[in-house]
């Protein structure tokens, strides 16, 4: 047994520590805790859990568990993908996909085959949805910023009419 206070080695039965003084105190059992009039010890935590066991008593109530009615599968959703499905792309392939979507009639055509259909793989196929998404967000933004100049031209037209004629 190791003193608390010190924690050097006294023999058991030794009330006070030979080396420091103070007073030992034997450390509390497991099986004091649960002495207590108030709780009552349902188990020990060695006891495992059974699936099939509908009602377990705790503290005088019934409490039932509802069984499992579907099993989950560890990784995938979709039982029918291989590891090709999800086989993540090389830093070449975006490097591949990236030029072959760059490309002005092709890639847009290219986007919508891996994007909705064509490409097995899931990585390829957010990949061209992304792209796609891109090429969304930067055509509202030309035809935003064309608007406005368009606007201000406008309006620089007829400033300009008014100051020369």
């Amino acid at each position: 047994m190791r003193c608390t206070s010190c924690g050097s080695e006294i023999p058991d039965g030794i009330k006070f520590c030979t080396s420091c003084g103070a007073k030992v105190e034997e450390p509390a059992s497991i099986d004091n805790n649960f002495q207590n009039p108030g709780y009552q010890q349902v188990g020990s935590y060695q006891q495992s859990y059974d699936p099939n066991q509908q009602a377990q008593q705790y503290n005088g109530y019934n409490q039932t568990y509802p069984q499992p009615t579907q099993s989950y599968a560890p990784m995938n959703m979709n039982m029918n993908m291989n590891m090709e499905d999800t086989k993540p792309i090389s830093p070449l392939g975006y490097i591949g996909y990236n030029i072959l979507f760059s490309l002005p009639l092709i890639g847009i055509i290219m986007l919508f085959v891996f994007g909705f259909g064509g490409s097995v793989n899931v990585n390829v196929k957010n990949y061209a949805r992304s792209f796609l998404i891109i090429y969304l967000v930067v055509i509202v933004i030309m035809i935003i910023i064309a608007i406005i100049a368009a606007v201000a031209g406008a309006s620089l037209e007829s400033s300009l009419k008014n100051y020369y004629y």
